[in-house]
C-alpha cells in the first residue's frame, strides 16, 4: 500500500506489513481443491537454483481512470491481482469494500486475487487479545475460502514496537487457520522502528512486500519518491533478515508534486505526468529518477526508466517478484516494460 506517513523514512529503520478480510464470523472451513503441504525454512540470502522469473503483484485501489474492463489488457503482465478490499475494526470484523465490478471482470479473466486486508482502527487495537485475533483470522480464512481467492495481503503497518509480540501472534495463528497452498503477504514500511520479528515471521509469510516508496512524500520536502541508491539499501537490509525469495520489491507508479519550499504533497499519477511536466523533466544522476521545476511547483516521479532499474534490482538480488502501487496509476507503456522486462505471466 501506499504510505502517508509525514516523516522521512530513514535507511537505517526496520520495516512493517500488510493485509485483507471481511465482515461477520464465520467458523473456519477447510478450502476447496487445495492441498495442505509442509513448508520448509530458507536460510536468509539462500537463491534456490532453476528460480523462475519474476512475479508480478498489482495493487487496486479504488480507481475511477481504470475501469474493470481494462484488466484484459493487463492479464499477462501480472501474476496476482490485490485489490483494497477488508479492514479489520477493533472488534475483528471485517469491513466489506468489494467492488463487485472489478471482481466479476477478473472471473472471467481468471487472474488470481490476493486481496488487501488492512487496519481500521489505525493503531492494530484487535491484536492486544487473543479472542480479537482468532475472530480476525476466523474471518480471513473464510473469505478466502467462500470467494476462492489465492490468499490475503497483511496490510497494518504497526508504527512500533509495541505491537511486536502480538503481530508475530497473530501472522502464527493465521498460518496455522489457512491451507499451505494460500498466499500470504506481509507488507513492510521502512519507518516501522522495530515493529517486526522478522526472524519469527519468516516462516510464517509467503512473502513480505517491502514498500520502497514514499522515501519523500505528503509532509517532507520535495525530493525522489525512491531513490536508487535508498531502494538498494533497504532491499540489501531486509535480505541479510530474510530470504530473498520472500521478498517483492515495491514500484511506485506515481510521483508527487509540491509548491516550492513547502511540505505539503499532492500525488501525481503515472498517467497525469503531462507533456508540460515532461518538458520541464531533468534526469537525477545522483537518485536515479526524473524531476522538474514548472512554475512554483516541484515534481519528482518514478517513470519507466526507473522501473526498469527498479526490475533490474529485484533481478539480480533474486527476490521472488516486484509489486506495483497502484495498477490504476499505469498506463500501456508500463505494461510494455514489464513484459520487456520480465515476460509474459502465465
Amino acid at each position: 500500500m501506499k504510505v502517508q506517513h509525514p516523516a522521512l523514512w530513514g535507511l537505517a529503520s526496520v520495516f512493517l506489513l500488510a493485509g485483507c478480510g471481511t465482515t461477520g464470523q464465520a467458523s473456519p472451513k477447510s478450502h476447496p481443491n487445495k492441498v495442505f503441504s509442509s513448508k520448509k525454512t530458507v536460510k536468509p540470502g539462500t537463491v534456490t537454483k532453476g528460480s523462475a522469473k519474476l512475479k508480478v503483484l498489482a495493487f487496486w485501489a479504488h480507481h475511477k481512470s481504470l475501469p474493470p474492463s481494462s484488466l484484459a489488457g493487463y492479464k499477462r503482465s501480472i501474476t496476482y491481482l490485490s485489490p483494497l478490499w477488508y479492514s479489520v475494526t477493533a472488534s475483528g470484523a471485517l469491513k466489506t469494500h468489494v467492488d463487485s465490478a472489478l471482481l466479476a471482470e477478473d472471473k472471467k479473466l481468471h487472474i488470481p486475487i490476493v486481496p488487501i486486508v488492512n487496519d481500521a482502527t489505525g493503531a492494530q487495537t484487535f491484536l492486544k487479545s487473543a479472542a480479537t485475533r482468532k475472530i480476525t483470522v476466523t474471518n480471513i480464512d473464510h473469505i478466502i475460502a467462500t470467494n476462492h481467492y489465492s490468499g490475503v495481503d497483511i496490510d497494518f503497518e504497526p508504527p512500533h514496537t509495541r505491537v511486536k509480540t502480538d503481530l508475530t501472534r497473530f501472522m502464527t495463528e493465521l498460518h496455522d487457520s489457512l491451507p499451505h497452498t494460500d498466499i500470504i503477504v506481509l507488507d513492510i514500511v521502512p519507518h516501522s522502528g522495530g515493529a517486526y520479528n522478522f526472524k519469527a515471521l519468516a516462516p510464517e509469510v509467503s512473502q513480505f512486500q517491502l514498500m520502497t516508496y514514499d522515501q519523500h512524500a505528503d509532509g517532507t520536502t520535495a525530493g525522489p519518491v525512491a531513490a536508487l541508491n535508498w531502494v538498494t539499501s533497504l532491499t540489501t537490509r531486509l535480505k541479510s533478515i530474510v530470504p530473498s525469495s520472500k521478498i517483492y520489491l515495491g514500484v511506485a507508479l506515481y510521483g508527487y508534486r509540491w509548491a516550492a519550499g513547502s511540505t505539503h504533497a499532492t500525488t501525481i499519477p503515472y498517467y497525469s505526468v503531462t507533456p508540460a511536466i515532461k518538458s520541464k523533466e531533468v534526469w537525477s544522476a545522483r537518485y536515479q529518477e526524473m524531476s522538474a521545476h514548472v512554475g512554483s511547483n516541484i515534481y519528482w516521479w518514478e517513470n519507466r526508466k526507473g522501473i526498469g532499474q527498479k526490475i533490474a534490482l529485484a533481478k539480480k538480488d533474486h527476490l521472488a517478484g516486484v509489486a506495483f502501487w497502484q495498477i490504476g496509476y499505469a498506463t500501456p507503456s508500463i505494461y510494455s516494460e514489464l513484459t520487456k522486462d520480465i515476460g509474459t505471466q502465465p
